[in-house]
């Protein structure tokens, strides 16, 4: 289980580290990087795509 989330450098983030439990909620005013935090946890779990892959 994935059970903490550090981010460097991206959006708005220069660096953040979120501990994640069994329910993690992001509450913040507008423009707070609740949804720039999910896009980043997106990411990770998308795989790379390397350069010697075929299409």
């Amino acid at each position: 289980m994935l059970t903490r989330m550090l981010v460097r450098n991206f959006k708005r983030f220069g660096e953040i580290d979120i501990e994640l439990g069994n329910s993690v909620v992001f509450i913040g005013p507008n423009n707070s990087g609740k949804t720039a935090a999910l896009q980043a946890l997106a990411l990770w779990e998308k795989p790379s795509r390397r350069d010697d892959q075929q299409t």
